[in-house]
């Protein structure tokens, strides 16, 4: 996961004035330290608990966004949405174990701050043609 946001965000950094991409730092509470005032992120609390919370990126109409990690060694958890029965890439946690979701009712949370990138994917689809 990592490694493709990685190289995702490295071919936007190269093209950034080109494309409509937008960033932000976040810390481990969805707080932002810095970056585009357009991007917010909420933080729910699973069940009460204090260990385990779930992030979500309000969305922007067109933009698609990745979200990373400031250090690798990480995983990323998926939630549900109310009623859905798969997982949802939009909510999100970091978690120190792959394994997280059938490891004594849920690991707990790792505190980590992230990046949060927007792009918009049509800028994407349009590379072959500008090319």
């Amino acid at each position: 996961m990592i490694s493709d946001a990685l190289s995702l965000y490295e071919f936007l950094k190269k093209h950034w004035k080109k494309y409509s991409v937008i960033s932000a730092l976040f810390d481990a509470d969805g707080e932002r330290i810095e970056g585009d005032q357009k991007i917010f992120v909420t933080k729910q609390i699973v069940g009460g608990r204090n260990d385990q919370w779930f992030y979500r990126i309000k969305e922007i109409d067109e933009y698609t966004f990745i979200y990373m990690p400031v250090i690798p060694l990480v995983y990323a958890d998926y939630g549900l949405e109310q009623g859905e029965t798969n997982a949802d890439a939009r909510i999100f946690r970091f978690v120190g174990n792959p394994l997280s979701t059938v490891t004594s009712g849920g690991a707990k949370n790792v505190r980590v701050n992230f990046i949060v990138v927007g792009y918009k994917a049509k800028d994407l689809l349009n590379i072959k043609e500008s090319s």
